[in-house]
């Protein structure tokens, strides 16, 4: 194995009675970088998560992580840390208890960092579990994987519950902290457009299969509104990728998703047309309709 890819999954398959969650999924995830997870609800985001982190086990295939094989591999364990979307604490247990219990579990866990993060976010270490706010739930989420510095850090929806202001701050962290302690992250979001800026490579799940995974740059690159006369539309975009058409009035609009090489530019410029960029949270729904096979 590359001594740089961190996660592999080969071939996971999970059904749950007659529905397939992950079908054949491999991917392969490299040391130190900040992996956006996309996908529908129901696309097998949390079953790929709970795989890759042995809460669930795969009807088959395998997950290696570090170069082991990952299935309740005791060495492993602790250098995950994965805060899902819902979390079992006790009820009754307060903030400082749950950060003391969780440093138990990770061997890097930075406790002094973990108080400067409920300070930061306004998270009351004297409250109990039960009297947080979905919000405040998040926010204890957040800081618990943010002080694990455990090398692989999974969060399922971190932010749900919170304002603008407030995601934007777990945003910084997030990129502040990984910057000064470089480790992989993998963020499963429905936050699109807000969050594309802090992934630096994306995967998009569709009905439990990998369909794009891309840098976010290259992403970007590769998207693009074409608009003008039908015809001259269309001319510009044969052989390439239309993942939406649409007609506003006399203009159709196209949007298209490929890597344009020297003769695709020369062919777009002839015709004409007006090119813009497809804003990352639309570039996902076109991907992910259910009439969609996925990119070219």
């Amino acid at each position: 194995m590359n001594d740089n890819v961190l996660l592999e999954t080969i071939s996971l398959t999970k059904r749950y009675k007659d529905v397939t969650a992950l079908k054949d999924f491999s991917v392969k995830l490299k040391s130190n970088k900040i992996y956006g997870l996309l996908g529908r609800n129901g696309a097998g985001k949390t079953t790929l998560l709970d795989t890759v982190t042995s809460r669930i086990f795969p009807d088959s295939g395998n997950v290696r992580i570090f170069g082991q094989d990952a299935t309740e591999n005791q060495q492993i364990l602790p250098l995950i840390c994965y805060m899902p979307e819902k979390n079992y604490f006790i009820p009754t247990m307060r903030v400082s208890d749950i950060l003391k219990v969780s440093a138990m579990f990770y061997e890097n866990f930075d406790m002094g960092y973990a108080d400067q993060l409920c300070v930061r976010f306004g998270l009351d270490k004297r409250k109990k579990y039960k009297t947080l706010s979905r919000g405040y739930e998040s926010i204890l989420r957040i800081v618990i994987g943010l002080a694990s510095r455990a090398p692989l850090t999974i969060f399922d929806e971190p932010v749900l519950g919170l304002d603008a202001a407030v995601r934007d701050l777990f945003y910084r962290e997030l990129l502040e902290d990984y910057t000064n302690n470089p480790r992989t992250y993998i963020v499963s979001t429905h936050l699109i457009e807000e969050s594309a800026d802090v992934f630096e490579d994306v995967l998009i799940i569709k009905e439990g299969q990998l369909i794009t995974q891309l840098q976010v740059s290259e992403l970007k690159e590769m998207a693009f509104y074409m608009s003008g006369k039908p015809s001259e539309v269309d001319a510009a975009v044969s052989g390439l990728n239309v993942i939406h058409s649409e007609m506003v009035g006399s203009v159709k609009i196209s949007a298209v998703f490929s890597r344009f090489d020297d003769g695709m530019k020369k062919n777009i410029r002839a015709h004409g047309v007006d090119i813009s960029p497809i804003p990352i949270q639309k570039l996902f729904i076109y991907l992910t309709n259910s009439n969609r096979e996925g990119m070219q």
